[in-house]
């Protein structure tokens, strides 16, 4: 357990909270989740952009600093939001931990498995923890699917699909730190659905499977398609489907926990369906299925029972409960939820996929260093 000094036991869960890199995943999701915790508190923050850091001591009141070096010096913090692009994670991350900061970083962890691994061993050599704001899994309606999977009330989980549909190839994405990751879209945005898959089954994977494509794009190592399938122990099977290219309906993540007794759903990114009438298969009658931020459900033959529904603000919920997660595993011990532990596992499906879909290959995966 960290060494937090002899009165940190006794605070009533306060955290001094900075960030290093000041743009969108900071303002939608780690200020107010600051806010909403009790006991948080934002000490600074820290970006190369003058811009960026006028705007927000205007939106906190905290101050702001050119370097990360001056913003530890200067505010002391008990955890640091890494939230700069996936490329520059690794030193903010090092740097914060060596100084005797926890780390809650933005997705993914790291480029590579390496820096990944290079992360935990500095974390575990200052005694310190990391956590990742993979904050979709703590988003009401997945947090219901992962949780009736667990209680085993449907019996044991047998498949879990995790799909993702979407109009927007990598190579167009609006922001160009992202647009330049067309060849690690699965990586960038893929993450959230690995991660999915692997909390929903709650065990760690053995071997992947995958194949990627471009479609009829240029750059032909872009993987704006991904076909992974995951092994579990067990002979559990899990698929996560991420499509760029589709000109249908957009879904943005969708999970099925096909369980023993019964299958369970979850579909976020507003659902709202009317069913009239006669379909093959189904009851006769009329349906309504209405989630505006999501919907979770169980279903059985052609009956639905309701689960949990998204609030508007569900990524702010999510990325809350992480932050919360973090302060109880720093005041009380053990690994905060997504943990870099966690995260690792993550990093080692997706590389474990790149090189599949290379090679041809069924890649088994190698257990993680102690």
């Amino acid at each position: 357990m960290p060494d937090e000094g002899p009165d940190f036991h006794h605070r009533k869960r306060e955290l001094k909270v900075a960030a290093v890199g000041l743009g969108n995943a900071t303002s939608i999701f780690h200020v107010p989740a600051v806010r909403r915790l009790e006991g948080a508190e934002l000490v600074g923050g820290a970006d190369l952009s003058a811009e960026r850091r006028a705007a927000w001591e205007r939106e906190t009141g905290s101050p702001a600093y050119a370097s990360l070096d001056e913003l530890l010096e200067r505010t002391a913090p008990d955890v640091v939001v890494v939230a700069t692009p996936p490329d520059a994670h690794v030193e903010p991350c090092l740097r914060a931990l060596a100084a005797g900061c926890h780390v809650l970083c933005e997705k993914p962890l790291a480029p590579s498995l390496d820096d990944v691994d290079r992360i935990l061993r500095a974390a575990e050599d200052a005694g310190r923890l990391v956590s990742v704001n993979l904050e979709f899994r703590e988003h009401p309606i997945f947090r219901a699917v992962r949780d009736a999977v667990t209680s085993g009330e449907h019996g044991r989980l047998e498949f879990c699909q995790v799909w993702q549909l979407l109009d927007l190839p990598p190579w167009e994405e609006p922001e160009a730190w992202r647009a330049r990751m067309a060849d690690r879209a699965l990586l960038e945005g893929g993450i959230h659905l690995v991660d999915l898959l692997l909390a929903t089954v709650g065990d760690r994977p053995v071997a992947v499977t995958a194949q990627h494509s471009a479609g009829f794009h240029e750059q032909r190592d872009a993987d704006a398609l991904q076909l992974v399938t995951v092994e579990f122990p067990g002979g559990r099977l899990g698929q996560l489907t991420q499509n760029r290219l589709t000109q249908a309906a957009m879904r943005y993540l969708e999970v099925r926990a096909d369980c023993e007794r019964a299958s369970l759903r979850a579909s976020f990114g507003g659902r709202a369906y009317v069913r009239l009438g006669l379909k093959r298969a189904e009851n006769a009658g009329a349906r309504l299925d209405l989630g505006l931020s999501g919907l979770a459900w169980v279903e059985r033959g052609d009956r639905r029972t309701t689960l949990a529904r998204n609030p508007r603000d569900a990524g702010v919920v999510g990325a809350t409960r992480l932050l919360a997660g973090l302060a109880d595993a720093i005041r009380d011990g053990g690994d905060p939820p997504s943990s870099g532990h966690e995260a690792r596992d993550v990093h080692a499906v997706i590389e474990a996929a790149y090189e599949s879909a290379r090679s041809g290959r069924r890649i088994e995966l190698a257990t993680a260093p102690a």
